[in-house]
């Protein structure tokens, strides 16, 4: 949403900790991006609730933008209602397209906002009952920086990193493009927004030979299929620690046996909990794809 770069490490660990989608949200779009006079236009994002229902008033500014769209997402288990929740999305203090950004630099450009909280919704309602599966957290990281990219006024770069059994993610973008009955070529709609972003396969154990060949013979017919041996991501992110080849060595068996946290504890006593965890997380940083 800031109209740079994200990385993700979209694995069971971390959205295995989200919650459940309880309510089925129907998003409505009130008013006119720039129908609001400059000096009564809101900075930053407001939502009022009441009852069954919630108006998000949009803020002017980056944050604002952001702030709305974290609103949605949090609204989809939020506790305080019961079933169906009606939002109300007020875009009328949006600065119209080919305003300054003042500070930022380049002009406004928001023709794709509207349809953001549309978007999102649709992919929340989908999971109603349930938590949000690896697919969908992608899609919906990948919704924010289709808004971004909107006439080329802003980049975004992505890298999307999931298990490397999870099959759900391997094959997100498989057949993307379809043909119809008349041989016209497109894209698959609801799956549109996963071009924002390179997806990568994670080994926490050091890939096959045929596991290496088979993900770059993918590559080579669609563009897709980027693996990742964890070990030597997160070896190469540690090189303070493993200063030589045997040391490197030693972790990178370690890690392939799932001891990579214990082999440090054992030779860093002096390294506390959230450091450890840090540096194993490390892969996140360096993606070393094949």
């Amino acid at each position: 949403m800031m109209g740079c770069g994200t990385g993700a490490i979209i694995e069971p660990q971390y959205i295995n900790q989200l919650p459940a989608i309880r309510n089925r949200l129907h998003v409505t779009v009130k008013g006119e991006i720039g129908s609001n006079a400059k000096n009564l236009r809101r900075e930053f994002t407001q939502s009022h609730i009441e009852g069954n229902s919630t108006t998000i008033h949009v803020g002017d500014s980056r944050e604002g933008w952001v702030k709305s769209y974290q609103t949605l997402l949090e609204l989809s288990s939020d506790e305080r209602f019961t079933g169906e929740v009606e939002v109300f999305v007020d875009i009328g203090d949006v600065r119209q397209a080919g305003e300054t950004l003042n500070g930022f630099g380049g002009v406004a450009n928001p023709v794709k906002l509207p349809g953001l909280y549309q978007r999102c919704a649709g992919i929340l309602n989908n999971a109603l009952g349930r938590q949000l599966n690896s697919v969908e957290c992608c899609l919906l990281i990948d919704e924010a920086a289709v808004t971004i990219v909107a006439g080329n006024i802003r980049r975004s770069a992505g890298m999307r990193q999931f298990t490397a059994d999870d099959e759900l993610a391997a094959t997100a973008k498989d057949n993307l493009w379809q043909q119809d009955e008349n041989g016209n070529w497109r894209i698959d709609p609801e799956r549109d927004a996963l071009r924002m972003a390179n997806h990568t396969r994670v080994f926490h154990r050091k890939p096959t030979l045929e596991e290496a060949i088979a993900a770059v013979r993918k590559q080579y017919y669609s563009g897709e299929g980027a693996i990742q041996w964890a070990g030597e991501a997160v070896a190469r992110a540690n090189c303070d620690l493993l200063t030589t080849q045997a040391l490197k060595k030693e972790f990178l068996q370690a890690y392939d046996q799932g001891k990579a946290k214990d082999w440090l504890q054992q030779r860093y006593p002096e390294i506390d909990a959230s450091e450890l965890e840090h540096r194993l997380a490390r892969f996140g940083l360096n993606p070393c794809g094949i």
